[in-house]
């Protein structure tokens, strides 16, 4: 194979990297020819090219559509099904020649920029401005980041043009003189680079420009600086058929852009044509108009809300900064030039566990392939993804021989540095891949290679449980294999996004234990892949998992259909929908294989996903069907649904009366469960389960132990079950822990299942029995108890105790129960909970007494007294004096509010429990404490 050949084919649908824009001379030669690795083992040098300036935008590579070299094939059509391994070299040769070129050009207009030795560098963007971060490397690079590394200020070099983008409007500073003077010379050099190609200029003696959400006279007053003239051209450059912008030689952008389609491909198109682009993004407020602006410029902006809470070191350059230093910053290929150059050694001198820097410019080309990807651009149809294609490539060929589980990362470096490429350099918008033939470890097993894919397109419905999140689709993506799909039907969402696995965490090949080798791919689960409006989006895998969608801008309950081709069905249950007793027998079957590597369900208000061994573990002797259905649903969410009121569950006899008794809306929409629960089983983030959306953990989803459902308590608990008074009491990792003792409370009545989490009856009675013996009265007596009780340091247990004692008497008073079961105080809190967000969403001034609100002006209204006026409205019984009891300082407007209810007093009472025998309620015995405070009978 001639490489000589291959590079000229390449070079020609470069850019800048073989000359052009990155010229310092202005002109569309080649700059000077790098040295040393730059020559391949032919004696060919990336120098004996034509002239870049060929390539049109979305063609790929001049020449490649002809072309029967394999390499050019591949690297037009993004597979390597023509290519044998030994086309490995090649390819990691040309992508460090490549490097390389780009790092000579690139560092050439940064050393023009900062040559004069009295510019300064300080500046201070203020934390009203955004990041300009690099997007593309082969068209973006770094001018100024702040002393944290974020990004303040950008350039770009493609085709015969150049780009400026600063995360705030210096321009405006340094045309009229009003902030940061010290940076003209700087400001000056780079806008005199944008528009000639050298940063000493001089410009043209008239420049004419034209400005499309920016002010002209800015752009005007910094011309007219340095001595030239200034033609202001009207033309609306966001359209796409405007013509006008021909005649400028310059062209500025600000963040009144307008979001217009395609606006990033015409943004290429001038540049290409050697227009100089500026861009000033003016504050922190996001701009979509400026992110298309910065993405044809290879840039992206910061994320919402800008710096607005950014440090000062996040915003700004201190005066120690020197010139070297912020060359050093911004060279983004040197160290990649460096990593490509190991890993074409067979046996490099690595030391990875003691230094892993050599993996960072790998990181960083992967992120970057993220995002690109992640906006739906295609690497194989974008002339800009020169570099990126030959590392896809590369790491395509390289991936079938990985063995994970086998490779050290210090006495095999080379290996261990060449995998941690493969798993990094990924491209999921296309159709081929290449897959580990071993298996991809823990993740997926080699026998899911060869699980059989449909062959023709099925509809599938996709329930959106709230306006933006992700949701399992009920597929999978098989290793290697490719599935289309296309959008049916959106649901009115902005944005939908494909992707396999919902994970927070899988590990880190430079982190985990030395002695287990290279155990699974770095990151096994794919971007999230941009689905195209229309027409079909192909994605593939080299890892495979089951499929997810990522949607935004959507409203909840609403349905997105998908029409999928070439994915595979596994073990998934789908509760939030009606399923056949064959899809339910497919699920089991898949389960029962263990032949694909997870298995998931969706229910309302939560999803898991776990690996197929945990899976199987936690299910043991049970069915399918008992586990999934019995456990997941029935005890952990339905428990937890139950709890809080939530529409899916349908009301007993006595929540519904006493709601329609009540005039109170409890089937509504804003009853629905206000966010999706995704429990993962596999590896967690933090000790053995970890909090949080998704909640991990290194064991599979139970239905019966207290874990999980305390991790759904943190996604659902409501304001009524956090009680504080002066910043103590029951807050999170309690609060939370009511629905978890509600769960165990219904499993043991259902299931006879008595697990742990102790509600702690006993312990609250003694403090009331202490508070008593104190002799204080009256106020000091009721914040004794107080300090007695609502203090985490003094424990949880007993504080919980106090919501399930006020369940209790729902059960003695309304429900009329001579003792306490678990259906009627699970009724206390379903009604609790659904008049917690009547209070909070349905109120207004006509309706405010139906919720026993009478006296309060709106519903902001503090936590303790909406527990205590609720409450006595659904015992109907004025609670005063029990909450006195338990230490609750309550408003005027609570205490007249429950009186205008006209409810009877009640006495303080008591149900007492058996320590250990919390959820065995028929055991307990109430107590009268009205005028006596008698002995604890157990």
């Amino acid at each position: 194979m001639k490489i000589q050949y291959i590079a000229a084919l390449i070079c020609t649908g470069l850019l800048s990297a073989c000359g052009g824009g990155g010229s310092n001379s202005g002109t569309s030669a080649n700059p000077t020819p790098p040295t040393g690795s730059n020559t391949n083992t032919s004696g060919t040098s990336l120098d004996q090219v034509s002239n870049p300036n060929l390539n049109k935008p979305g063609t790929g590579i001049p020449g490649s559509e002809t072309s029967s070299n394999p390499i050019v094939q591949a690297l037009q059509i993004g597979s390597v099904k023509g290519l044998t391994a030994a086309d490995r070299t090649v390819l990691l040769q040309l992508a460090t020649q490549l490097a390389d070129r780009y790092k000579q050009n690139q560092n050439g207009a940064l050393a023009d920029i900062f040559a004069d030795p009295s510019a300064t560098l300080t500046l201070n963007h203020t934390t009203d401005s955004s990041e300009i971060n690099v997007g593309s490397r082969t068209v973006a690079t770094p001018l100024l980041t702040a002393d944290d590394g974020s990004g303040m200020a950008a350039i770009a070099q493609y085709g015969k043009g150049r780009g400026l983008a600063y995360g705030k409007d210096v321009l405006s500073w340094i045309a009229n003189q009003s902030q940061e003077t010290q940076h003209t010379a700087l400001f000056t050099r780079a806008f005199n680079w944008v528009l000639t190609g050298k940063a000493a200029g001089p410009l043209p003696n008239t420049v004419k420009f034209a400005t499309t959400g920016y002010t002209a006279s800015n752009v005007s007053k910094m011309i007219s600086t340095q001595g030239k003239a200034a033609q202001a051209i009207s033309c609306d450059l966001s359209a796409s058929n405007n013509t006008c912008w021909q005649e400028a030689d310059l062209l500025v952008f600000g963040s009144g852009t307008p979001n217009t389609p395609g606006l990033d491909s015409l943004i290429r198109k001038y540049m290409e044509n050697g227009k100089a682009v500026i861009y000033m993004h003016p504050n922190w407020i996001d701009s979509a108009g400026g992110r298309q602006v910065l993405a044809g410029m290879g840039m992206t902006l910061g994320g919402y809300p800008g710096n607005y809470f950014s440090s000062a070191a996040g915003v700004s350059i201190g005066s120690t900064r020197t010139v070297a230093e912020n060359l050093s910053r911004s060279d983004q290929m040197s160290q990649l030039v460096q990593s490509l150059t190991l890993m074409g050694q067979d046996k490099p001198q690595l030391a990875i566990s003691q230094d892993s820097s050599v993996t960072t410019p790998i990181t960083q080309i992967h992120n970057e392939l993220a995002a690109m990807q992640g906006n739906g651009s295609n690497l194989f149809n974008d002339p800009t993804t020169d570099l990126y294609r030959l590392l896809v490539l590369w790491a395509d060929l390289y991936r079938p021989e990985i063995q994970y589980g086998k490779i050290n990362r210090d006495t095999a470096p080379g290996d261990f540095l060449r995998t941690f490429a493969s798993d990094s350099w990924l491209a999921f918008n296309r159709t081929d891949t290449t897959v580990a033939t071993a298996g991809q470890g823990d993740f997926m097993p080699v026998a899911a290679h060869s699980l059989p894919v449909s062959s023709s397109a099925e509809s599938i419905e996709i329930t959106i449980p709230q306006g933006s999140g992700i949701t399992s689709i009920g597929r999978a993506a098989v290793p290697g294999k490719p599935v289309q799909i296309e959008i049916v039907n959106n649901g009115g969402a902005s944005s939908l996004k494909v992707q396999t696995n919902y994970l927070r965490a899988w590990g880190n090949p430079l982190t985990d234990n030395i002695n287990e080798g290279y155990k699974r791919p770095r990151r096994p689960q794919s971007f999230a892949i941009l689905l195209a409006g229309s027409g079909e989006t192909n994605f593939v895998t080299p890892f495979g998992g089951p499929l997810y969608l990522s949607y935004s801008g959507a409203t909840a309950g609403q349905n997105v259909t998908l029409r999928i081709r070439g994915a595979a069905k596994y073990a998934h249950f789908d509760f939030t929908k009606t399923q056949t007793q064959a899809e339910i027998d497919e699920a089991v079957a898949a389960m029962k294989r263990r032949d694909f590597g997870w298995q998931t369900a969706k229910l309302v208000g939560g999803e898991i996903q776990q690996t197929i061994g945990y899976a199987s573990s936690e299910m043991g002797n049970k069915t399918p069907e008992q586990y999934i259905v019995g456990e997941i649903k029935e005890l952990l969410f339905d428990s937890n649904h139950i709890a809080n009121g939530y529409n899916n569950m349908p009301m007993s006899s006595n929540v519904a009366a006493l709601c329609t008794q009540f005039n109170w809306d409890c089937t509504g929409s804003i009853h629905r469960a206000p966010g999706v629960q995704h429990f993962v089983g596999w590896i967690a983030t933090c000790g053995y389960l970890c909090s949080g959306n998704p909640s991990d953990g290194y064991a599979g989803i139970g239905g019966t132990g207290w874990g999980h459902s305390h991790e759904l308590g943190h996604n659902t608990v409501q304001r009524v079950m956090q009680i504080t008074f002066n910043g103590k009491g029951c807050v999170v990792e309690c609060d939370n822990n009511i629905l978890a003792s509600a769960h165990m409370l219904r499993q043991f009545a259902l299931r006879g299942i008595d697990t742990g989490h102790a509600t702690d009856h006993p312990g609250l009675y003694q403090d009331i029995v202490a508070n008593r013996a104190s002799s204080l009265t009256g106020n000091a007596k009721v914040l004794d108890m107080q300090t007695r009780l609502w203090d985490m340091a003094n424990g949880q247990n007993p504080m919980r105790a106090v919501h399930f004692q006020l369940g209790f008497l729902f059960s003695r008073y309304r429900a009329n129960e001579v003792k306490p079961t678990m259906q009627s105080t699970m009724d206390y809190f379903t009604l609790l909970t659904k008049a917690d967000r009547l209070v909070g969403q349905a109120w207004d001034s006509t309706n405010k007494s139906k919720y026993g609100m009478s006296r309060f002006a709106d519903n902001k209204i503090n936590n303790p007294d909406l527990l205590f006026v609720l409450s006595s409205k659904l015992i109907g019984k004025d609670l005063r004096n029990v909450f006195a009891m338990y230490g609750f300082t309550l408003s005027q407007s609570a205490l007249d509010s429950v009186a205008d209810l006209n409810l009877p007093v009640l006495t303080e009472q008591f149900y007492a429990l058996q320590t250990g025998k919390h959820n065995h309620l028929t055991t307990g015995q109430w107590l009268d404490l009205s005028s006596t405070t008698p002995a604890y009978p157990f």
